[in-house]
Formats: structure tokens, C-alpha cells, sequence
């Protein structure tokens, strides 16, 4: 009797643990209200779009050159809310707002840039411009990925009215 009341006591702790992460990752997906990744030209093949992610998993892309399947123009669609969710967990655990708002060398010509900035709910803003897309590990990770969502998702065309 005295191990099950052990028991008992280490999935109650167990499942009060998982609830608070849970609670926690929910609070940190409200903080968060938009995601804007810009990707510049550069004299080559480089993909330039803009994809822009609301809080409420709608997803924005203006297509300029090189982008897979040949997109030009304004596209919408919608993002599921677990990828929201992957999306803010990869920001919180890179620290976002605390790294640099500037990498890369200008020194070097022909380099593309990304531009990500994240609007936060009390509508503070952090930009970052990376110069030759090479700022961190993990924006480099979350520009790959940007990317991914780009050729994976299931795009609609704007109309231009």
C-alpha cells in the first residue's frame, strides 16, 4: 500500500509538471504576435521573399525572385498551430531578443541579408540584419526552416485588387 500512495504521489507530480510546461509554452506562444523573415536578392540565384506569421497562424508571402515552384507575387495560407508553436519554442531557446541587431561583414559585396523581426504582444519589436545570413547557429537554423515552410506549405494567390 505504502508504494502505490508512492506511485499516486509521482504521477500527480508527474502530470502537474507536464501542465505548467504546457501553461508556460502557451504564455510564451501569446507573447509573441508576429514573425517577419525578409531574405534580400543578391546577383545570383539567392531566393528573395518576405513570409510574415501572426499569432493566429496565418501566413503572408511576398515571393520576389528564385523562390521553389517558380512563386512571384502575394501569396496567404495557414501555418498549423504546432509549427506556431516549433516556431516561437526555436525563438525563446535562441534568446532572440537578446542577440545583436546586426551581423555579417559589409565588406563583402553580393551577400544576401535575412531581416527578421518579432513583434512581441505589448508591441515591442526586435530586428535583426544579417549581412550573408551567417549571424548564429540558430538563425541559421530558423532561415532554413523558413525556407522549408516556403516550399512546403500550401499556397494561395493574392489577388492584387
Amino acid at each position: 500500500m505504502k508504494q502505490f500512495g508512492y506511485y499516486c504521489l509521482i504521477l500527480a507530480l508527474t502530470m502537474t509538471s507536464c501542465s505548467s510546461q504546457q501553461g508556460a509554452r502557451k504564455k510564451n506562444t501569446e507573447q509573441i504576435s508576429m514573425i517577419s523573415l525578409s531574405k534580400t536578392p543578391c546577383f545570383g540565384t539567392c531566393p528573395a521573399y518576405t513570409i510574415e506569421i501572426d499569432k493566429n497562424c496565418i501566413v503572408k508571402l511576398d515571393a520576389v525572385a528564385h523562390v521553389p515552384n517558380d512563386m512571384k507575387g502575394k501569396y496567404k495560407t495557414n501555418l498549423p498551430e504546432k509549427e506556431w508553436m516549433l516556431i516561437v519554442d526555436k525563438l525563446e531557446s535562441m534568446q532572440f531578443k537578446n542577440l545583436q541587431d546586426q551581423y555579417g561583414n559589409r565588406q563583402i559585396t553580393d551577400l544576401p541579408s535575412v531581416n527578421t523581426m518579432i513583434t512581441f504582444a505589448e508591441g515591442e519589436t526586435k530586428k535583426i540584419n544579417d549581412y550573408g545570413a551567417r549571424g548564429t547557429e540558430e538563425l541559421s537554423v530558423l532561415y532554413t526552416y523558413a525556407d522549408s515552410l516556403v516550399r512546403a506549405l500550401d499556397w494561395e494567390p493574392v489577388s492584387s485588387n
